[in-house]
């Protein structure tokens, strides 16, 4: 009785876990959701929920070709010669690149149409969808930085700097006067764009170009 006590308060204990981690992803992850519900209402709040889950679909479709790549690349990381894993991430990069571009487009070109049928049309409607989908669109330009810093075990460091881009955002609208639909999704990419330059920085100490640079690596031909 007392181990099987034990046990489910081993298990309560790891779920408990599992939930704070579930919630601090959440909260490093997507802070303006934790302040648009208070500073937006009405017509702004809706147009810029439908904005942000529709720039989302930019970092769903790049997960599964993330998923697809990972265990390769951490089987690279480990090697002593470090050329192979430098050449596949600048392919990485490349997919990534072309991938979050046309999903970009495919958002920038579908989304005030769809915005239009659902009567959620917003005067500041297509600002706010080209700020977010500039943050979601980092990987065009400093490339699949998340996969490759959980790929290089700098997975600890990625999570830190997702909490301080997501303080610094939080810190950024509070201090303001007025934290409009607009200037909530202004800060949020460049909270997003810091985060990504400061990971891509960190993996050229690795040899791994970022993003568009990638087509300068020596391995990789386009012809």
């Amino acid at each position: 009785m007392f181990h099987l006590r034990q046990l489910v308060v081993s298990g309560m204990a790891h779920v408990q876990a599992i939930c704070a981690r579930f919630v601090a992803s959440i909260g490093t992850r997507y802070p303006d959701l934790l302040l648009v519900f208070w500073l937006l209402e009405g017509l702004a709040l809706s147009a810029y929920l439908l904005a942000r889950i529709s720039s989302l679909t930019i970092p769903f479709a790049l997960q599964f070709l993330g998923a697809g790549v990972s265990p390769h690349l951490r089987l690279l990381s480990q090697a002593e010669d470090q050329i192979p894993l430098q050449a596949a991430a600048a392919r990485v990069n490349l997919g990534y690149l072309m991938v979050c571009g046309a999903m970009a487009l495919i958002v920038l070109v579908s989304m005030p149409y769809i915005a239009e049928m659902l009567e959620l049309s917003h005067p500041d409607g297509s600002d706010i969808l080209i700020w977010l989908v500039v943050g979601q669109a980092a990987p065009i330009f400093f490339g699949a930085t998340g996969v490759l810093m959980q790929a290089v075990d700098r997975g600890t460091v990625n999570e830190i700097l997702y909490a301080l881009t997501a303080t610094f955002f939080i810190v950024s609208i509070l201090v303001q006067s007025a934290g409009t639909a607009v200037i909530i999704a202004q800060t949020l990419a460049v909270a997003q764009l810091t985060h990504a330059a400061i990971c891509a920085i960190l993996l050229t100490h690795l040899g791994v170009w970022p993003g568009l640079t990638a087509l300068f690596h020596k391995e990789i031909k386009l012809f």
